[in-house]
């Protein structure tokens, strides 16, 4: 998929990175929606999620879970290759990002793929939040103009166009 933008910039977006994001977001929703009996080893997370739907329906109407990660490409002049993506730690409670995960999976990309950077980040949703710009300027030290893409995971039959949007950062 390759999109132009407002700035110039040329995007070009490999599957892999929707199939990451996309298997991300369907793993945790699957683990939010475990029934309470195989939950009670689960994490914290999971586990505040099943007290709040202690009415034993199988139609939760929590809100479908956000997932977060980093991208990592390429540019070439004005030409941006995201070509895959990880998963980052994040918890939009404390709006703190494991930085040791962040740098161990980092310096693991560097040794595979050397010319690959970070990019910018994902996230999953319908739009994006205000709340997103903590996690976005959480990764400012690492790329002073990030990426952010943004997957809605929601079924829209009438839709033609991948359900994906990037943003760039202001200047």
């Amino acid at each position: 998929m390759a999109s132009s933008s407002s700035s110039g910039l040329t995007f070009k977006l490999h599957p892999l990175v929707i199939v990451n994001i996309s298997d991300h977001y369907t793993r945790v929703k699957s683990q939010l929606n475990l029934p309470p009996s195989l939950t009670s080893t689960s994490s914290a997370a999971t586990s505040n999620n099943n007290n709040n739907n202690s009415n034993g329906g199988e139609n939760n109407q929590q809100p479908p879970p956000r997932v977060y990660g980093c991208v990592i490409g390429v540019q070439r002049g004005r030409t941006v290759e995201i070509f895959n993506s990880f998963e980052l730690i994040y918890d939009p409670s404390t709006r703190s990002l494991d930085r040791s995960f962040l740098e161990k999976k980092q310096e693991l990309y560097k040794k595979v793929f050397p010319h690959f950077y970070v990019l910018g980040w994902y996230s999953t949703g319908s739009d994006a939040q205000e709340s997103d710009m903590h996690f976005h300027k959480a990764l400012m030290d690492i790329n002073e103009s990030p990426l952010y893409v943004l997957l809605n995971p929601a079924i829209n039959p009438a839709q033609k166009d991948l359900p994906v949007t990037i943003y760039e950062s202001g200047m």
